[in-house]
């Protein structure tokens, strides 16, 4: 369905040809809406019900019984309120959040206003892909992408962005890539040690805190369900270990450890 509303992309410039736009548009924002007024509504009625059952409580058992018999739908009205209006803050908050990804950068829309970013602005993004089970069983993934940029800003893009955000984010880490990586391989070739989060390395060397394993001495770099361990040769257990969302540019990262170390 099409509509007469302005995007709230079209005064973006400078970032190349546009490819495509991401929000969580239809029938998702109006659940948001109609749930936290249901909450919202539930509060009242249960400060009805908890009149009705103190007067109740009043005339068959006396004064004395009338907290038992409204405390707990009291609690549950001032509960229910409460999150009722979180949630109504949160999609009035949310609703006019967009993105758009163009060939040299991205935009993002939110209550704040419009925020243009191109590639050679971003200094570090860090990805949090999670899959959740409930007894063993799939019930979906949540995807966070941080975008540090070279000011020390920060832009979060996740779900309230659409089913299609990991495209988007996937799309935010390769442009970041991109125009990163000859960075750090030069700052490798010239003998610097270069940080990722709780880990780093340089040609000679992997560091984790206070230790440091040359890399003729790994064994192997495994990265399986969103963790990085590391095996020393000869060794038993795990000589380091980090979670992936722990790693600012894991792309960078990946790529360099690959020509350092076996990765499995």
């Amino acid at each position: 369905m099409q509509t007469n509303e302005p995007s709230p992309f079209q005064s973006v410039i400078g970032l190349g040809p546009f490819k495509s736009e991401f929000s969580s548009k239809g029938r998702g924002r109006w659940v948001n809406v109609v749930f936290g007024l249901l909450l919202v509504g539930t509060g009242p009625a249960l400060v009805l019900l908890a009149a009705y059952l103190g007067y109740n409580a009043y005339n068959t058992r006396g004064l004395t019984r009338v907290d038992d018999a409204i405390a707990a739908p009291l609690c549950i009205a001032v509960a229910a309120f409460a999150a009722g209006v979180a949630v109504l803050f949160g999609a009035w908050r949310n609703a006019p959040m967009a993105a758009a990804l163009y060939e040299n950068g991205v935009a993002l829309n939110t209550r704040k206003g419009l925020q243009q970013l191109a590639w050679t602005d971003i200094e570090a993004v860090w990805q949090a892909v999670t899959r959740h089970y409930t007894n063993g069983v799939y019930t979906g993934t949540t995807h966070v992408y941080t975008v540090r940029t070279k000011n020390g800003d920060k832009l979060v893009f996740d779900d309230r962005l659409g089913k299609q955000v990991e495209h988007l984010g996937q799309a935010i880490q390769r442009g970041a890539t991109n125009h990163l990586y000859p960075q750090y391989v030069q700052s490798l070739e010239n003998g610097q040690r270069l940080a990722f989060g709780p880990l780093a390395l340089d040609r000679h060397k992997l560091y984790a805190g206070k230790k440091e394993l040359p890399w003729q001495e790994i064994k192997a770099i495994k990265v399986e369900k969103g963790n990085i361990s590391v095996k020393k040769d000869k060794g038993w257990f795990n000589w380091a270990s980090a979670a992936v969302p722990q790693i600012p540019n894991f792309f960078i990262f990946y790529e360099l450890i690959g020509h350092l170390a076996k990765v499995e």
